[in-house]
């Protein structure tokens, strides 16, 4: 296996990253469906508008590689406030547990602090992501609660955890 590198998208990269962020949606339903026993109620397909608002300026898309395909992908967009919000990170089945979910995460904050200015990150997490929320703790995230601009409905945002990392000065 090759070293990761992880990489801004471009718009040739649409197609793979749609196809990625769709595995995520697909995932991420089912396992919302196993755990809560019920359909969240939205389907898991994305489209290349639905990507402009992950484009700079308003924020930017990740490409994780190892090899061919990519294997990763992980989006921030910036909120209202200044704050950066990490949105669709993803890691292909079979290269998690390899650190590339903590490659994205920390290009992630490097880009949130360093190029875009952010005083805070801040997503939204399943409850029943636990890996998740492992990676998220190690880099100092703490919980909240909900925040404004969160895509989370407001009856289903208890089956969430919400996190918030304050960055350090910018550079």
């Amino acid at each position: 296996m090759s070293r990761p590198r992880v990489r801004e998208a471009s718009a040739v990269d649409d197609g793979v990253v749609l196809d990625l962020m769709t595995e995520y949606m697909t995932e991420a339903l089912a396992g919302f469906e196993r755990a809560y026993g019920f359909a969240m109620g939205r389907g898991a397909e994305h489209s290349a508008d639905a990507l402009e608002k992950f484009r700079r300026p308003s924020g930017l898309l990740l490409l994780a590689e190892v090899d061919d395909p990519p294997a990763g992908v992980a989006a921030l967009r910036v909120q209202d406030d200044g704050a950066t919000e990490i949105k669709r990170m993803y890691v292909r089945p079979a290269q998690r547990g390899t650190g590339l979910g903590s490659e994205l995460l920390d290009r992630l904050l490097e880009l949130s602090r360093d190029d875009l200015h952010a005083p805070v990150v801040r997503l939204d997490s399943n409850r029943f992501m636990r890996e998740a929320h492992r990676l998220y703790e190690s880099r100092g995230f703490v919980e909240r609660p909900p925040y404004a601009g969160s895509e989370i409905p407001a009856e289903l945002q208890h089956l969430w955890r919400f996190y918030e990392l304050v960055l350090g000065p910018t550079s």
